[in-house]
């Protein structure tokens, strides 16, 4: 009967579905997105799609248009909500290491998925959007066991997640950035590295070497942006994805929805379409183990 009422929710394209979860003490909530047609006998890759710094699981869901993205591709996505609208990732004057456990309340989803959505053990990885890609990276980092890779879309590396990042094996990771972001700034600023090093720390992570560069068709002469996809060729099997946009805002490639101070919007790509493209070629079994650095 339950596996009847998943199969018969999950026909409508807009089906998302709010869950709280008990962690440190607090109940923690977050949205699962089953793809339309989900089969709950079929094992199903999963996108976690971390929202930003201020925003919500259901303003990611619109900004992001990543449930469009899993119905044609038939992967499940879960939106995680930042208790007070933000992700313990070094970025803000909290603490880091003694801090809120985000990390483990990610674990503690990923457990119930895995249980409750025949999620594919081997096919899980992480999104956000700028505080939510800062978190992306953390997750690189403390949840190489789990993670098979990452894309961040406006967000960096912060200090402490370069000072303490323990990733037991290379990620392979997609970098979205504009170089007019007014927010995350391509340069860096206080906490937080400039985009450039962010991509330089996993090309040397994962022992890269020399790269190729194709600049994206400009599609949308109107957004004033153009975009120039840099691909790393690494040794480890795990590829460094660099998408530089010039002239773009700090914003969600793709998006129908326009917040003019953020700064420009490229419609040259999809990001959440790209985002998927780049997933989907690794699962966690195909990358090889390392030892740590630390």
């Amino acid at each position: 009967m339950i596996r009847f009422l998943i199969l018969l929710l999950a026909a409508s394209p807009l089906f998302a579905q709010k869950f709280t979860l008990e962690h440190e003490g607090k109940k923690r909530k977050y949205t699962v997105y089953l793809p339309a047609g989900f089969n709950p006998a079929v094992k199903h890759p999963l996108v976690l799609n971390f929202h930003g710094l201020g925003g919500n699981p259901r303003q990611q869901q619109k900004y992001s248009r990543m449930n469009e993205v899993a119905d044609k591709e038939g992967f499940v996505v879960i939106y995680p909500y930042g208790d007070n609208h933000y992700w313990n990732t070094g970025a803000m004057n909290k603490p880091y290491v003694n801090g809120r456990d985000d990390v483990g309340f990610i674990n503690k989803i990923l457990d119930k998925a895995i249980q409750e959505y025949n999620i594919s053990p081997d096919s899980i990885y992480a999104s956000g959007l700028s505080l939510g890609g800062y978190f992306s990276y953390r997750l690189a980092c403390e949840l190489g066991n789990r993670i098979s890779a990452i894309a961040s879309v406006g967000g960096v590396m912060s200090d402490s997640t370069n000072k303490y990042c323990q990733s037991a094996r290379p990620i392979p990771v997609l970098q979205i950035h504009g170089t007019k972001d007014p927010i995350v700034k391509y340069e860096g600023f206080k906490r937080s590295m400039p985009v450039e090093k962010t991509v330089a720390f996993w090309t040397k992570r994962n022992s890269c070497s020399h790269s190729d560069t194709v600049l994206l068709p400009d599609i949308s002469v109107k957004d004033k942006t153009t975009a120039s996809l840099i691909k790393f060729n690494c040794n480890s099997k795990a590829p460094v994805w660099f998408l530089k946009i010039q002239n773009g805002g700090h914003t969600w490639p793709g998006s129908k929805i326009n917040y003019l101070f953020l700064g420009k919007t490229s419609k040259d790509f999809n990001a959440s379409e790209l985002i998927w493209e780049f997933f989907s070629q690794f699962s966690l079994n195909s990358l090889p183990i390392k030892h740590k650095s630390r």
